[in-house]
């Protein structure tokens, strides 16, 4: 149910960053305020209208409101003076509380915080008492179109109600700085939570949010203030719409990422059982956007060598063998000692799974020319998968390797290029190398 003097959220024009800028969640406050304890009469300012990037809703005080959100306690502060009595462009006046700080509260509700202010002073309440009257909480995420930046904030009560509250959180993040200002009355509500996103697409990076401690506070219905104790702080990576893999690692190689992986074999080669324990190539994935990384050569030899000339000698003499890159070198796959590429090489035959038709240059060339045509946005990548099959936990050489590609858009759709599987089968003989 919409309760009055509370907004909504409609969308709006575009603000400018490292500008202050302040709402109201009432359209005026009272035309006037009735005579205080300490005397005098305020004349209400009129509010502006609210920022259409901003939103409020009376919420219930369940934990959900809080959930995924950063928190910080409240406690219950005992007021000693009324420090302005004329409201400011905002729509509040200022009070001192027994702690010494002083603080907004909004001008409607003067009179029961000053009320209750000369009970206290007349039981001669002294000092301050810290005791916990609700949680207020912040959230930083990204907008509905998945850019940069958006809040949620607000309080929940432990067994009390309000009848106001002045709240303000701040936002900064790369080049960008703001404020967001609400007050209203939550109409004996005990939870309140305010919305705020940017009308531009802010950039990726590091954000921090916070609930101004010192000027977000809460007026009780037995005109205590609730305040906080701490400051509620959110800190996050917020980033742009981007393909699903861009979000999964940080880039290595151009302007996207390899990933290689191994697993342990008994011995380097199976020929020579006095061989070392060593790793084979047990898949890689990439990445990959329209700026490849700089791939290498081969020039270091990959486990299961000496079995894979072993072989060739035994069964196809004359034959050519290849280490294969499980990523191509022109897909930015690396293949010497200091570069890591030995977690990217496997032996197969020069003829049938490296180089033929089909082959895995086949694939590999579909992969290239997916990166590079011109429907590839800036946030778009192909995502690509090869790996190897062997017969056994102690191979040395896999029998083939399979293969996958798609392309992922920002807009989260995605377009298999292609599954197929290539055999480390020799063109004219048959003959597999796999171990």
């Amino acid at each position: 149910m919409s309760l009055p003097g509370l907004r909504r959220d409609h969308g709006g024009r575009d603000r400018k960053p490292n500008r202050l800028r302040r709402s109201l969640s009432w359209a005026t406050v009272a035309a006037t305020a009735a005579a205080v304890a300490l005397g005098g009469t305020a004349a209400a300012a009129a509010a502006p209208a609210h920022p259409a990037d901003r939103g409020s809703a009376v919420t219930k005080g369940t934990a959900e409101n809080a959930e995924n959100a950063v928190t910080s306690k409240m406690t219950r502060a005992r007021v000693t003076e009324l420090v302005t009595r004329t409201p400011d462009h905002a729509g509040n006046v200022k009070v001192r509380l027994a702690n010494g700080k002083t603080i907004p509260i909004p001008a409607a509700d003067k009179d029961l915080v000053m009320r209750r202010a000369a009970q206290q002073a007349k039981a001669h309440l002294k000092g301050t008492v810290d005791i916990e009257c609700g949680i207020s909480y912040i959230e930083l995420k990204e907008k509905p179109n998945r850019h940069p930046v958006a809040i949620r904030t607000g309080f929940m009560l432990h067994n009390m109600t309000a009848v106001g509250f002045t709240w303000l959180a701040t936002i900064k993040g790369p080049d960008y700085s703001d404020e967001y200002i609400d007050r209203g009355s939550p109409v004996l509500g005990d939870s309140w939570e305010g919305s705020y996103r940017s009308d531009k697409d802010q950039a990726e990076g590091i954000y921090t949010a916070m609930v101004d401690a010192d000027r977000s506070n809460v007026v009780l219905s037995n005109g205590e203030v609730c305040h906080g104790m701490g400051t509620a702080t959110d800190t996050r990576h917020l980033i742009k719409p981007k393909a699903a893999c861009l979000k999964t690692a940080a880039a290595n190689s151009g302007d996207g990422w390899i990933l290689n992986n191994t697993e342990p074999v008994p011995h380097r080669n199976r020929t020579d059982p006095t061989s070392p324990a060593d790793t084979r190539a047990a898949g890689a994935q990439a990445c990959l956007r329209r700026s490849l990384g700089s791939g290498s050569d081969p020039t270091t030899d990959p486990t299961g060598w000496e079995d894979a000339k072993d072989f060739v000698a035994k069964h196809a003499p004359g034959t050519a063998i290849s280490r294969c890159h499980l990523i191509a070198n022109i897909l930015g796959g690396k293949g010497q000692v200091k570069d890591g590429g030995r977690a990217n090489l496997v032996p197969c035959w020069q003829v049938g799974m490296n180089t033929g038709t089909p082959s895995m240059r086949t694939y590999e060339k579909k992969v290239q020319d997916a990166v590079a045509e011109p429907s590839m946005g800036p946030n778009d990548a192909v995502f690509y998968q090869v790996s190897p099959t062997y017969k056994g936990g102690d191979s040395t050489i896999p029998t083939g390797v399979i293969m996958s590609a798609a392309v992922q858009r920002a807009d989260t759709s995605e377009q298999l290029l292609f599954v197929t599987a290539i055999l480390n089968t020799q063109a004219k003989n048959g003959l597999n190398l796999g171990n």
